[in-house]
């Protein structure tokens, strides 16, 4: 049964076997401000997206709300869902890839199917970390430790990854977990700002705080922002959409500018890992909101941990990007997440 699965969410991990993985692993609890390797011009990958803007923004804190709550389908503070335009693709193609019921790819699969002369970016959120310590040296519980191991274990091979994360004590925990269960041993993790939780806000993510804190928390909002769902809160409604860049616009920024364009600077296969607050909206935008992570409504799924998108691009420089997951589910119900006292 789903829900009983999902109870289960933090004790299993996904494997991958892609050519080239870039794993980004994000909480929307986080913030980060950290060095970055240097871009590569935006004409060594595939054409841009002119109508896009570029920064990103540091992340905030917040606990994710597991109450439904009534949406007003009459208000017009967000336009109503339309579909996406894509710069990539947004189906395996030829690969030899099926999606689980909920729409997301299997990471150990993805790794597996994807040929050698390839490349791959995972993009997901970190292992599971303290329940009540947010900040940013809160560590990995145990559960947490061995789901990033045993997502390691699936994505074994000879060939080393490169990995980097926000400057968050739990996503690097949770690159080094991962090489450890690939057999890695100690890895460099490389602290890089370009995969920072606020990329999809136009205001700082304690601005966002500022304004949602008492009325629901971010990961609400971000989830009616994705999923481009009118705000019931007339407070909100008036301010809230400003906040937010277009969620294609960017997110067709985020797979080219932030990603394909660094792919050169990295390892066939990399491991980055960010925050929910910017995995979430990638998720949804990859499947055109097809995948349910919409916290706000029953049953309050919200992106888990090890979840994200893989960014593909093959030897004529084709782009691909999939929502993955590298854990049993790639959601999440917070009210039923299991509560570890970390010493």
């Amino acid at each position: 049964m789903r829900t009983l699965k999902s109870l289960k969410v933090f004790s299993h991990c996904c494997a991958f076997g892609l050519a080239l993985a870039f794993v980004f692993v994000g909480c929307g609890d986080d913030s980060s401000s950290t060095s970055a390797p240097p871009p590569v011009p935006a004409s060594s990958a595939i054409q841009q997206d002119p109508t896009s803007s570029s920064g990103a923004l540091p992340d905030a804190g917040t606990n994710p709300v597991s109450s439904p709550d009534a949406v007003d389908p009459t208000s017009s503070a967000i336009a109503p869902p339309a579909n996406g335009t894509f710069t990539f693709a947004t189906t395996p193609g030829t690969l030899a890839l099926t999606a689980d019921e909920d729409g997301f790819y299997d990471m150990g699969d993805v790794y597996k199917a994807v040929p050698q002369t390839s490349k791959i970016a995972f993009v997901i959120r970190h292992s599971k970390r303290e329940k009540k310590n947010t900040g940013t040296e809160s560590k990995l519980t145990p559960i947490g430790i061995q789901m990033a191991q045993t997502l390691g274990t699936k994505l074994v091979s000879e060939e080393p990854f490169y990995y980097s994360s926000t400057d968050f004590l739990r996503t690097r925990e949770t690159c080094k977990n991962i090489a450890i269960g690939r057999g890695e041993g100690e890895v460099d993790v490389v602290t890089w700002d370009g995969i920072d939780g606020g990329y999809f806000l136009t205001v700082p993510s304690d601005t966002l705080d500022a304004l949602v804190s008492t009325r629901g928390g971010n990961p609400r909002y971000i989830a009616q922002y994705a999923y481009g769902v009118p705000y019931t809160n007339e407070t909100v409604a008036a301010i809230i959409p400003s906040y937010f860049y277009d969620l294609f616009e960017r997110g067709n920024q985020f797979v080219n500018e932030v990603i394909v364009a660094n792919m050169p600077n990295w390892k066939r296969v990399s491991v980055l890992v960010s925050h929910d607050m910017l995995v979430m909206p990638l998720i949804v935008f990859v499947s055109n909101r097809t995948i349910n992570l919409r916290i706000y409504e029953a049953p309050n799924h919200w992106v888990n941990y090890l979840s994200g998108i893989a960014v593909i691009v093959d030897e004529a420089g084709a782009v691909t990007a999939l929502p993955v997951r590298g854990d049993e589910v790639g959601w999440m119900i917070p009210r039923d997440e299991v509560d570890e006292t970390v010493q």
